[in-house]
């Protein structure tokens, strides 16, 4: 029998909880009821990220922290950066150790990045879809 997964979370509140130093300010644009699907505007970056908070989610300026999940790493090789691939996130930048796995990415926009390997300080990330969003 294989060992059963640790998971990442407890739940959404106590992830938040745990990183809640990492949140940052942004805003959340209006969304149909009981989409899991939020946009945010956060430090001059539109992002699509799926809501891990209760429904209805808020309009407007909220306390947020993104997560995600590293599929692919290299080191980085050009200036920090946020792109969509499809469902997917690629992002590179410095990286913070938080212990764990979980890392911070510092810059352009601060994303709280589990991975199965060691990050280079400085390395471009490609996430497993998708982009998390934990709200207080």
């Amino acid at each position: 029998m294989s060992p059963k997964p640790i998971p990442l979370e407890e739940n959404p509140e106590a992830f938040y909880a745990r990183f809640q130093a990492h949140a940052l300010h942004a805003y959340l644009f209006p969304e149909p009821w009981g989409s899991p699907v939020l946009e945010v505007l956060v430090q001059g970056h539109v992002l699509y990220a799926f809501d891990r908070g209760a429904p209805p989610a808020p309009t407007g300026p909220v306390r947020i922290l993104l997560h995600g999940v590293a599929r692919e790493v290299k080191p980085l090789e050009r200036e920090p950066f946020v792109e969509r691939q499809g469902s997917a996130y690629r992002l590179g930048g410095p990286f913070r150790p938080l212990g764990e796995g979980f890392y911070l990415l510092e810059s352009p926009v601060p994303v709280v990045v589990h991975a199965d390997q060691p990050l280079p300080e400085r390395a471009e990330v490609l996430l497993w879809p998708p982009l998390m969003l934990f709200r207080e």
